[in-house]
């Protein structure tokens, strides 16, 4: 049974990738993210290989293509004439693409689980001196489709003094975007957010926005968005209440694919209010993560939360703050 197995798990690995310096390697495409294919060959396990080494790729099976100017192609991969191109086969039509307009590559054939790729951060401190304990915790997933994509990210951050709680905040979002002609998306997502700092005890939110990749390369993204939120806010102190606010946002990424492996992600958000006159709230993030070894890197993040009006007090409060953390991607 076994031998079974081997032969059935060596027979997926059917993928040809043909580098700059005629290297084969022979194994099944993962994914491709970020400048790098991931690939999982029988003698070596995965590996990951820069999108700039590679000549050709050769696949049966099929992938879903989407290039710089927001189109998607379906189909296998035949050998890459001329080399630097991806020759996409759906039926009897055949489409070329050059390696750097291409934005994502995605297998269509991979099961629920394995269509998510995300990332994982974790830091912790602790100060002896002055018995100061921080945690902060990050993590996102992006589960992808033909037409469609959901996104989940959670954060986390606690601060702890002499026994008592300094910051205590976290939040959680779930985004389904819907890939429209021209680079554009309709976008509705649902959230939970916590802040006592600002006076915050939980609020849950649902919204729906529209937006476009106005900048979409094989390293960078900009995708401005604008949409309509409702949530219901329960402060620290008084009474909870629903809330209706406009959204405003922005998010941007980009990365080297090349020594050393650097990411830059941003997003800035924000939501004047419909039913409070004069209330406005900003959430934005930075952060940069450098790759230390293969799937590990270590992340410097900076975060601001801003509330014109807080919800215990209705005065005006910010938090915000850098975290050094060590993250994983999968």
């Amino acid at each position: 049974a076994s031998l079974l197995f081997a032969a059935s798990a060596f027979a997926q690995k059917t993928d040809v990738l043909v580098l700059e310096n005629g290297d084969r390697i022979t194994g099944e495409i993962k994914s491709y993210s970020q400048g790098r294919i991931t690939l999982d060959t029988f003698a070596e396990g995965w590996i990951n290989v820069k999108w700039n080494r590679i000549l050709s790729i050769t696949s049966g099976k099929e992938f879903d293509v989407q290039t710089v100017d927001g189109l998607h192609h379906y189909g296998a991969l035949s050998p890459s004439d001329p080399p630097g191109s991806l020759v996409i086969v759906s039926g009897p039509e055949t489409t070329t693409v050059h390696f750097f307009q291409v934005f994502g590559l995605a297998p269509v054939y991979r099961r629920f689980w394995r269509r998510w790729d995300g990332s994982l951060d974790l830091g912790f401190n602790y100060t002896q001196s002055s018995n100061l304990v921080q945690f902060n915790l990050a993590a996102d997933a992006t589960y992808r489709m033909r037409n469609y994509q959901l996104v989940a990210n959670l954060s986390s951050f606690f601060s702890r003094q002499n026994e008592v709680t300094a910051a205590e905040r976290g939040s959680f979002a779930l985004y389904y975007d819907r890939f429209l002609a021209n680079r554009w998306l309709l976008e509705a997502g649902t959230g939970l957010d916590r802040n006592i700092q600002l006076g915050l005890k939980l609020r849950a939110s649902v919204g729906l926005g529209a937006g476009r990749n106005v900048i979409q390369t094989n390293q960078t993204q900009l995708t401005p968005i604008l949409g309509i939120i409702a949530n219901h806010e329960r402060p620290v102190e008084g009474e909870a209440k629903y809330n209706a606010e406009a959204s405003v946002g922005c998010r941007y990424s980009y990365f080297m694919y090349d020594f050393p492996k650097l990411t830059i992600n941003a997003s800035v958000q924000v939501n004047p209010s419909l039913t409070e006159a004069g209330r406005v709230r900003l959430e934005a993030n930075a952060s940069v993560k450098r790759e230390i070894i293969s799937d590990f890197y270590l992340a410097i993040s900076v975060y601001d939360s801003f509330d014109s009006r807080d919800p215990s007090t209705g005065l005006s409060k910010n938090d915000w703050g850098p975290t050094l953390s060590v993250g994983w991607t999968f």
